[in-house]
């Protein structure tokens, strides 16, 4: 692990004294929860848009306990390679001994910052963004833009149009964190062991994959590949290997998300109580008796059937309903997160050696199975509900028309953007009153300096005209994907014209 953990920024730390590494870890995790982005989450939907009951979770708050799931494991990992039983190399447990701490601050600023990337309204923003992208409307606005009658394939080539077409939380948080942030063209310029272990995902949109889980997404876009590239070698990678603590981010994710949508559900009286612990129980209990014909393990399933059987259905107010769930939720977290701590240990030199192929819960073992069971629930139950399905309706629509209004500065060619960019040049000035262009400069002036910025840097590594057109694109996207799901409400409304603030 040692070789896989450095404290190297890609511009050097402004600091005149040398940081220690739980130093520097801190210093990772103060840069992101002082940021906006980070703070933009708690108006950003887990599951219910736009929510006015504060006790349902936001991004924020989910991604919150995300950390404390990441931390828990790596305290497990930490007991268990402790233990004189074990038999790791006393180097490794000497490495884990003296640095456990600093570890632990990976692992949570990882957990902290995987949803950072997620656009308003969540996967349905992530597929509004993504279908419009791939819409007959933006290959005739490149034909004409680019003065080209290229078939669809080489303009998808020419402005590496993947990086939208296949849009992605994951991609749009690499690319907020280290483009979108700061004062210069670094962004919050975390150490290259951070940015790595954010990585669920180590293609970007325009690779051959192969059928490996974490190969399934784009985990950043083109534009960020050159940064990705000298992080794992900065840290003696191969190019496209995931970082072993990235493993722990992503099974902290799947422990705590789908348990806590149906705390939510029946926070919000969607589902109750009674239908959870019936359809669920009787899942978890035929998983159980299944395991037992087969004689494989099943310590998990045993203890939730216990738990299970020690539920009343008499007396079931809400606070009942909340501390039966609270309880029976514990439990599961409790038995998961010890057995990702022991397929950690247990399979330590696979996920050293990058020769890991599967996911830390995999399809084989009881974890995932129990986890399936949830996930199913929640996915008739919940995702399902009238509630969520018109918020989601909402949301595309909205996404959608912000794109449709906005695409007027897709739709024109890249010297007339550059008008608006120079304005205040009196000459430029002109012309664009000439063109006709005063729409195009209000809806200019809306977008945020900092996007700008990550814009115009860009322009300056490449003069390509077709790179010109990638980057305006993400400063388009790069605005509306980082907005609250209120902001975004807003925005819509005064641009078609509904409501004016």
């Amino acid at each position: 692990m040692k070789d896989l953990i450095t404290k190297e920024r890609h511009r050097d730390s402004s600091n005149d004294v040398e940081l220690s590494l739980l130093e520097e870890t801190q210093s990772d995790r103060g840069r992101l929860v002082y940021s906006a982005p980070f703070r933009r989450l708690q108006q950003k939907a887990q599951v219910f848009s736009l929510e006015t009951n504060a006790a349902v979770r936001s991004r924020l708050t989910h991604s919150i306990e995300v950390s404390h799931i990441g931390r828990y494991i790596v305290s497990e990992i930490l007991e268990l390679i402790k233990n004189p039983e074990n038999k790791l190399e006393p180097s490794i447990k000497n490495y884990w001994n003296d640095n456990n701490l600093s570890i632990s601050n990976i692992v949570e600023t990882a957990c902290l910052m995987h949803d950072i990337g997620n656009p308003p309204f969540g996967h349905f923003g992530e597929a509004a963004i993504s279908e419009w992208f791939s819409s007959p409307a933006v290959y005739k606005i490149l034909k004409r833009v680019l003065k080209t009658k290229d078939t669809k394939t080489k303009l998808r080539k020419r402005v590496n149009l993947l990086d939208f077409q296949k849009f992605d939380g994951n991609p749009q948080g690499f690319r907020i964190i280290t483009k979108l942030q700061g004062d210069d063209e670094f962004g919050l310029n975390l150490t290259y062991t951070q940015l790595v272990s954010y990585l669920k995902y180590i293609h970007e949109p325009n690779t051959s994959k192969n059928k490996l889980h974490f190969n399934k997404k784009a985990g950043f876009y083109s534009t960020e590949k050159d940064l990705v590239s000298k992080a794992w070698d900065s840290l003696n990678m191969d190019k496209n290997t995931r970082h072993p603590l990235s493993f722990l981010m992503e099974a902290s994710d799947d422990i705590s998300y789908c348990i806590s949508d149906i705390e939510d559900g029946i926070e919000k009286k969607i589902i109750t109580d009674i239908h959870f612990f019936e359809i669920v129980g009787n899942g978890i209990k035929e998983l159980n008796n299944s395991l037992a014909r087969k004689n494989k393990p099943r310590s998990i399933s045993d203890k939730l059937v216990e738990k299970l059987n020690g539920y009343n259905e008499d007396n079931k107010g809400d606070k009942k309903a909340i501390s039966d769930f609270v309880s029976f939720k514990t439990t599961i977290s409790n038995m998961i997160v010890k057995y990702v701590a022991n397929e950690f240990v247990d399979n330590y030199n696979d996920f050293l050696s990058f020769n890991r192929t599967k996911e830390m819960i995999h399809k084989e073992s009881e974890a995932y199975q129990i986890l399936e069971i949830l996930k199913n629930y929640t996915s008739s139950n919940l995702f399902s509900s009238i509630e969520a399905e018109k918020m989601e309706l909402a949301g595309s629509a909205i996404i959608n028309g912000l794109l449709e209004e906005f695409s007027k500065l897709l739709d024109m060619p890249a010297e007339q953007f550059d008008w608006l960019i120079n304005q205040n040049d009196n000459k430029k000035s002109k012309k664009i009153r000439k063109n006709k262009l005063d729409i195009h400069r209000r809806l200019f002036n809306i977008l945020p300096k900092k996007h700008l910025s990550a814009y115009v840097t860009s322009c300056i590594a490449s003069s390509h005209k077709d790179i010109e057109w990638n980057s305006r694109a993400h400063l388009i996207v790069d605005f509306i994907s980082g907005m609250t799901d209120h902001f975004a409400l807003e925005t819509y409304q005064m641009l078609k014209g509904i409501k004016i603030v």
